[in-house]
């Protein structure tokens, strides 16, 4: 590997110096050395054992993944620490690390202290040895283990040095996580093994990757369409668009305008990878303001397709050549392709893979379902959609507390196996599923079940007007359009909204004529979520012709604020 530390001996080759940063420190190698023998010294592994992983601190996840290559195991790398996962790990693994709750953690680190004024020698890997095992959603409905030796991880990062060998001091920011195989690779091994510092921790909104761009000369940003298709505009990019030295995107194909948009911002293009967690990286495109361009196989990676039009892949970094793919392409020239569909029912919802199969699988298992059908839905967003005919029990359940609180309890069930991003967020429930005359369950159909005006307004449970005052009881749907991109995976209601709906209510409820002017003493006190119950007080002042408004709930007030008329 050309200019490129081996991961097999990184811990006795790599040079002394900074290889990370967090909020208000840095990480060196002595540090980081320190802590691989710290883990040696606790964990009661043995040869050949499987160990999962989950960290959110980048620094202690690799410190975990070195100490378990040391001691001659395999890292699991898992997407999530959800109550399912762990079940399914239970029976795969002989151990758990990190982030896990206390009753699966099997090591002590009390009292433990590990230092050295030497450097140990360390072992030597063998690239041939199985390093980690990570899990992608299985068609059907079972997630699938996938194992990487050493010397397939180090093929993949040798093409995508050979294809982008500079930017070496940039600091690697991410909005992407390391525990899945994207953000494995391109926030840590990539830059590990070419000698460049990366953050340890993962920023989830674009005001924070700008607050840390502003402490580096340099840096580089590893990304996602659910991301950078919302980032924020507002923010003074020109500040910083000088150091950004490159933007990687993937997990799905970026919008046109979104790829033009970030680079115009950031003042460099936008590098999308595509691949899958069984194949890596395999291919990129950079995005031109003319058209949509064509996707060209990475360094060393060679494409053809079946004749069924479905991508297949051979390359140093699979150990079997011939890897079908689950697209449909269509080639161009030059090799390169489109890509058209996909084949199965894996689709990526906000940047993450999830099976059909298996949200209809564990949604199955409810006693209150007879029969489920998930699909997708796309709106300004991707989400995932359910329709689903109740067993006697849900029938009787849904008349007594109402479809709200109902999809409440599914949502709640559902959270200990798939993130929130994931869940189910539009239900429909049936007498019967629409089969047609074959019966088949048209996708057409089920889709129509979705197709209604997008909700802007609250539902009104009550209202009163008493002179210049009028008082409001109002639920907060969660199909609000408002919650879309506000914030994935954690929604709540933009104070834009609030006021527009103070606004609105005080011209209907309290006829006010004049034209909105400006805002006054406004205050957003507490976030407001989906299906929260909310009070709205309304008073307008004629004299001055402001309209004073409050929102509130048996949690206090969430925001208030004056809207001044002229």
């Amino acid at each position: 590997m050309t200019n490129l530390l081996s991961l097999t001996c990184w811990l006795n080759s790599a040079p002394e110096g900074v290889i990370a940063y967090a909020a208000d420190s840095s990480v060196s190698k002595s540090d980081l050395e320190n802590r691989v023998a710290f883990w040696m010294r606790i964990l009661p592994a043995e040869k050949g054992q499987r160990w999962a992983v989950y960290h959110k601190d980048s620094a202690e996840f690799l410190s975990i993944v070195f100490a378990l290559w040391q001691l001659d195991c395999i890292a699991c790398i898992p997407g999530d620490n959800r109550p399912a996962t762990c079940e399914r790990l239970r029976q795969r693994v002989q151990g758990f690390i990190g982030d896990f709750p206390a009753d699966l953690v099997s090591y002590d680190i009390s009292g433990v202290v590990v230092s050295f004024d030497v450097a140990p020698e360390w072992r030597v890997l063998n690239t041939d040895s199985p390093a980690l095992e990570i899990y992608t959603s299985g068609t059907t409905g079972e997630p699938k283990a996938i194992g990487k030796t050493f010397a397939q991880l180090e093929s993949e990062v040798a093409a995508l040095e050979a294809l982008w060998p500079g930017n070496r001091d940039a600091v690697v920011i991410s909005t992407a996580t390391h525990q899945h195989f994207y953000g494995l690779i391109f926030r840590l091994i990539w830059p590990m093994v070419r000698g460049q510092c990366f953050e340890i921790q993962q920023w989830q909104y674009t005001e924070d990757v700008y607050s840390r761009a502003q402490r580096y000369s340099a840096f580089s940003l590893v990304s996602t369409p659910s991301h950078l298709g919302r980032i924020n505009t507002t923010v003074a990019w020109a500040e910083v668009a000088e150091r950004c030295c490159s933007v990687l995107s993937s997990a799905a194909p970026l919008q046109r305008k979104d790829s033009l948009s970030v680079a115009k911002l950031l003042k460099t293009q936008v590098r999308e990878i595509y691949g899958s967690s069984e194949t890596g990286a395999i291919a990129w495109r950079i995005q031109s303001d003319r058209n949509e361009e064509a996707w060209q196989a990475l360094p060393g990676i060679r494409l053809s397709q079946t004749d069924d039009s479905l991508l297949t892949v051979t390359a140093n970094q699979l150990l079997e050549p011939g890897f079908k793919m689950s697209d449909r392409v269509e080639f161009v020239c030059d090799g390169r392709f489109k890509l058209l569909e996909r084949v199965d029912r894996i689709v990526k919802v906000e940047g993450k893979r999830v099976s059909l199969a298996e949200v209809e699988l564990v949604v199955q298992n409810n006693p209150f379902i007879e029969v489920v059908k998930a699909l997708v839905i796309t709106r300004k967003r991707t989400e995932v959609a359910l329709v689903a005919e109740l067993t006697g029990m849900g029938r009787q359940e849904l008349a007594l507390i109402g479809k709200r609180k109902l999809v409440q309890q599914f949502r709640q069930y559902l959270q200990d196996f798939f993130e929130p991003v994931l869940l189910p967020r539009r239900w429909r429930f049936v007498d019967q599923m629409p089969y047609n005359a074959q019966g088949k369950l048209p996708m057409d159909s089920l889709q129509a079940m979705f197709e209604q005006e997008e909700v802007k307004w609250p539902e009104l449970l009550s209202q009163t007007v008493e002179g210049q005052v009028a008082e409001l009881v109002c639920r907060i749907p969660a199909e609000l359009i408002y919650f879309d991109g506000h914030f994935a995976g954690n929604p709540i209601l933009p104070g834009i909204a609030q006021v527009h709906w103070a606004e609105h209510y005080g011209r209907q409820m309290l006829n006010l004529t004049g034209r909105f002017d400006r805002l006054q003493v406004i205050k957003f006190q507490q976030v407001i979520f989906p299906e929260s119950t909310i009070s709205l007080s309304l008073e307008f002042n004629p004299e001055t012709d402001k309209l004073s408004f409050r929102f509130y709930s048996d949690k206090g007030v969430h925001s208030s604020g004056r809207i001044c008329f002229s």
